[in-house]
């Protein structure tokens, strides 16, 4: 876990990033952007091409306005890449997140 320009962002392999995301829903509660975010990681090969295809770096999960606005979305964006065969993952959340809340969750 890292911070990059006041985001808190948990990078790492997706065998291991995804247990630790289902671990953060279940504790902070199942919004839209967290389900989406779960589903783009367990359809990665499929979002993994279509980035490569649109030149993208980021993938910006679906929010519900109303989770917006009561400062509950978890997830602001995902990044998608392979390296030496290897699928990683970069999941940089929202900025209201508390840091130390995530970080207690992770270790």
């Amino acid at each position: 876990m890292f911070r990059e320009l006041g985001y808190v962002v948990i990078e790492g392999v997706l065998t291991e990033v995804y247990p630790v995301l289902e671990k953060i829903a279940g504790e902070l509660g199942l919004t839209e952007d967290i389900e989406d975010t779960l589903r783009i990681l367990r359809n990665f090969d499929a979002h993994y091409s279509s980035l490569r295809r649109k030149f993208k770096e980021y993938i910006t999960p679906r929010k519900n306005e109303r989770d917006l606005l009561l400062g509950k979305v978890i997830v602001d964006k995902i990044k998608l890449r392979v390296e030496n065969n290897q699928k990683i993952v970069a999941v940089v959340f929202d900025k209201r997140v508390n840091p130390e809340r995530i970080l207690r969750l992770v270790g």
